[in-house]
Formats: C-alpha cells, sequence, structure tokens
C-alpha cells in the first residue's frame, strides 16, 4: 500500500487506532512501535516513495491493517 500524505496526517490516522505507540526516525522512513506488549507490531512508512508497510503478529496486524485503511480513508 501507499500513503502520499504527510507524518502528521498517519500519526493522526494511527492515533484513531487506540493503541499506545511511539515513532522513531529510521534513516529515510518513519516507525511507529505498538506499545501493546502483546503483538510487536510495527509500521514503518518511506515517504519518499509512499509505501507503508505493518509487521508483527499476523492475527493483530491484518486487524490493526484494516483499521488502519479506515482511519486513511483507503
Amino acid at each position: 500500500m501507499e500513503f502520499h500524505g504527510s507524518l502528521l496526517q498517519l500519526k493522526a490516522a494511527v492515533e484513531k487506532l487506540g493503541v499506545p505507540c511511539h515513532w522513531e526516525h529510521r534513516h529515510d522512513f518513519e516507525s511507529a512501535f505498538f506499545d501493546d506488549e502483546v503483538s510487536n507490531l510495527k509500521l514503518n512508512w518511506w515517504p519518499s516513495t509512499g509505501v507503508i508497510q505493518m509487521v508483527g503478529d499476523p492475527e493483530v496486524r491484518e486487524d490493526m491493517w484494516n483499521r488502519l485503511l479506515l482511519a486513511l480513508d483507503l
């Protein structure tokens, strides 16, 4: 999937998921680490290409991914 908005827009969408997370800038991409102590979920976003991916527990990841798509209106 691709997201070509701003980091602030992405952070606002992630906040709507209702799961605490913290963000880190990693070289040429941004990462959100979800602090739910269960799923080990992480969201990666490359602003230059718009590519966005989520990694972690597959069962939790699928639900969170679908909720993120709704929050981003994609």
